[in-house]
């Protein structure tokens, strides 16, 4: 039973890669500048460049899957009747943390534009980010 543990703990590492299998499978066609937050209602609110969603995604999937590993092994050694208990815990947290950087890739992949309700005749920018002028908005 101790080895399947231990394999289990190391298999949570797959999410690792296929976080960035999910990114390469469509890094041509990811948006420059990704929506990686969101609003209560969904709508994008923070942004960053698709090299920085890929490290921030890579990059809290790497902790998670080391304080993890290191506390499924704690966890075994100090309280083996916790250990699977803990380790199902592992399983789901890392699957909706997958499953929340797969959306973020999807949601990228589909996004509208972004019409910003700062563009207007008053406005600086020349154009919004549909590339459309600013007549052509209040025409």
């Amino acid at each position: 039973m101790n080895d399947w543990y231990k394999t289990l703990i190391w298999l949570m590492w797959v999410a690792l890669p296929a976080t960035a299998l999910d990114y390469w499978r469509a890094w041509d066609q990811l948006p420059l500048r990704m929506a990686v937050h969101f609003d209560a209602n969904w709508q994008p609110n923070g942004y960053t460049s698709r090299e920085g969603s890929l490290m921030l995604a890579l990059g809290i999937i790497t902790f998670m899957l080391v304080v993890f590993t290191v506390a499924g092994h704690v966890v075994r050694a100090q309280k083996p009747g916790s250990a699977w208990p803990i380790l199902i815990v592992f399983y789901v947290s890392l699957s909706i943390l997958w499953f929340a950087n797969n959306w973020i890739v999807v949601r990228n992949l589909n996004a509208q534009p972004a019409h910003s309700e700062l563009v207007g005749p008053n406005s600086p920018a020349s154009r919004n980010s549909d590339g459309r002028t600013i007549s052509q908005l209040h025409s």
